[in-house]
């Protein structure tokens, strides 16, 4: 590229006013998983307005290229989710969301943000990319059991990416600081749903019901003992229940009760065993309980694994952007990612999001959850450093 790091950095930080721009804006207009045709619509607008072709992608995505005279064949994507969670936002920042019920909670309006004003200035320097680079927004990374990348993935223009990255903005990371290690760096992430079919009846004489919320109750309490009784105490996991929905009144035993929960690990063999342990024990309360429980487990996100080559040419740019004392180490995180649906060798940089008062920062999925804006230029620099040291691995 015709920029070396001083003039990423500089571009960058020019950039810092748009960027928050649109992350305020994005932050104001959240859509969640599947809705985000909005969203999409300023996407394509913003990047049309750059001269940067694109197309839709996977109902609500959106994938763009920018290749010049000197790009190489080789295809290097770049990932931005871009979807909401439905979680009411409780404080009030100024650009606080004007959807009720949604938020982006997670940080997807950073991440659009960064990757728009990244395509700007690669747009303006177009004829001195060294590879052909695309952008991919793509949609409903937080709907676990039928995720956006799951679909993504199989679009022609992804699959003949060599390699994609990403960054993940973290609120509990501080500012100028950033993770990014080889390995695995998040977990498996599963769903299931309980159906408890019971019998209903008058609130004063249970003796004559079958009551699925004493079934539902005891299931609850018997999968307590699953990770402590049941797996090895070296290998990480989370079976819990999220979720518990029977009844309307207080004179009425329900029919049924439904119950939701999540399943996490770093080990496949574990992940399998999930499903057969939680109907397992839902047969032996359905027999204890004279009730019927049937367990849909859904497969989400896999392992997501930052590939070894992938990731030393982010932690040199990495060193170069954020300073390597800067660049820190973390323990894997339970948390899912469907970034790790895409079959390309792949990588995710955690971003510092974090305010310099620690009392200000909130955990992601959090009702409070913002982000230090200082954030975005340095995500933004991240990407442009990462193109610029790729093009010369691919020279040698």
């Amino acid at each position: 590229m015709i920029m070396d790091t001083k003039e990423i950095k500089e571009e960058a930080r020019g950039l810092a006013a748009e960027l928050t721009a649109l992350r305020r804006y994005f932050h104001a207009h959240p859509e969640q998983s599947w809705q985000e045709v909005h969203t999409q619509q300023k996407i394509r607008e913003y990047l049309d307005r750059q001269g940067i072709p694109n197309v839709p992608s996977t109902k609500t995505g959106v994938i763009a290229t920018l290749k010049g005279k000197k790009s190489s064949d080789t295809v290097l994507g770049i990932r931005a989710d871009i979807d909401a969670l439905p979680i009411t936002e409780e404080s009030d920042p100024g650009y606080k969301s004007q959807c009720p019920g949604t938020m982006h909670a997670c940080g997807h309006d950073t991440h659009i943000a960064i990757l728009l004003g990244t395509a700007k200035i690669l747009a303006a320097h177009r004829d001195e990319l060294p590879v052909t680079v695309r952008l991919i927004f793509q949609p409903a990374e937080e709907y676990i059991a039928d995720s956006g990348a799951f679909h993504m993935k199989d679009d022609p223009l992804v699959q003949e990416c060599s390699r994609i990255i990403a960054l993940h903005i973290q609120g509990e990371v501080p500012y100028g600081q950033a993770n990014l290690q080889s390995g695995p760096i998040m977990a498996a992430s599963d769903t299931f749903d309980v159906y408890v079919q019971g019998q209903g009846g008058h609130g004063a004489h249970p003796e004559k019901t079958i009551d699925p919320i004493a079934a539902g109750v005891a299931f609850y309490n018997s999968v307590q003992t699953l990770v402590s009784r049941e797996i090895r105490a070296l290998d990480a996991a989370v079976i819990g229940i999220t979720a518990f929905q029977s009844g309307t009144t207080s004179n009425v035993i329900p029919d049924t009760a439904h119950l939701m929960g999540t399943c996490r690990t770093f080990t496949p063999a574990l992940r399998e065993q999930f499903p057969v342990q939680l109907q397992r024990v839902a047969d032996g309360i359905g027999t204890a309980t004279r009730t019927k429980i049937r367990v849909d487990y859904h497969f989400g996100t896999p392992v997501m694994v930052n590939d070894e080559a992938v990731t030393a040419t982010g932690l040199e740019a990495a060193a170069a952007i954020f300073g390597r004392e800067n660049v820190i180490t973390q323990e894997p995180r339970m948390g899912g990612e469907d970034f790790a649906k895409y079959a390309a060798p792949k990588a995710m940089l955690c971003l510092g999001g974090g305010f310099v008062d620690g009392r200000q920062r909130y955990p992601q999925h959090s009702p409070y959850f913002d982000i230090d804006e200082r954030a975005l230029p340095l995500g933004v620099a991240w990407f442009l450093e990462y193109i610029r040291r790729y093009g010369k691995e691919l020279e040698k």
